[in-house]
């Protein structure tokens, strides 16, 4: 027995050791088991994570775009206000396209042009493109020589390319006439 009890010993040692390495080998391969879905978990948390950011710098993106949509509407209704109490309606102005391109003109029918496009309470206008010349190399823009001799004075040459904003309806009443009778006559 003295023999038997070693073996035995023995037997149950490795038993024990098979256990004890079955059971470390489980938890081995439990451990790696979750190991791999934390880290395919990690993986999809940072896609996530990725996809939310790309949402939200997409949305802080269309809430400057409204607030400057916002911006430009208040900025439109006050620019409309100020028109509005300067009499600029679009309904009581017209617009003419003026277009001339290196036209010849006296010096007389130039400075006409010219008054006449001059800003006014009437008329606006926006230039796109001006230019005025000599076309004679002795005469200046705004000086004539002092011997022209037989000849006439040489013409100007005249660019002028913009818009021509003309009241159509009557100018605003300053006077206050309009509105007193206005409401005279509203009353019995």
């Amino acid at each position: 027995m003295a023999i038997a009890s070693p073996l035995g010993r023995l037997r149950r040692s490795r038993r024990l050791s098979l256990l004890v390495f079955a059971g470390t080998l489980l938890a081995l391969v439990a451990a790696a088991a979750w190991f791999i879905t934390a880290r395919t978990g990690l993986a999809t948390a940072y896609d996530q994570l990725s996809n939310r950011n790309e949402l939200l710098a997409l949305a802080k993106m269309h809430q400057q775009e409204a607030q400057l949509k916002v911006d430009n509407a208040r900025s439109a209704g006050q620019l409309m206000d100020q028109l509005a109490a300067l009499d600029m309606r679009p309904e009581v102005w017209g617009e003419r396209l003026i277009n001339l391109n290196q036209t010849q003109l006296s010096r007389a029918d130039a400075s006409s042009l010219l008054a006449g496009i001059a800003p006014a309470p009437e008329r606006i206008f926006g230039a796109d493109t001006f230019e005025l010349s000599v076309t004679h190399v002795e005469e200046g823009l705004f000086h004539l020589p002092l011997e022209l001799g037989d000849r006439p004075p040489a013409p100007l040459s005249l660019t002028l390319r913009g818009s021509l904003l003309f009241r159509t309806a009557g100018p605003p009443d300053t006077t206050g006439i309009v509105a007193q009778t206005t409401h005279a006559s509203a009353q019995p």
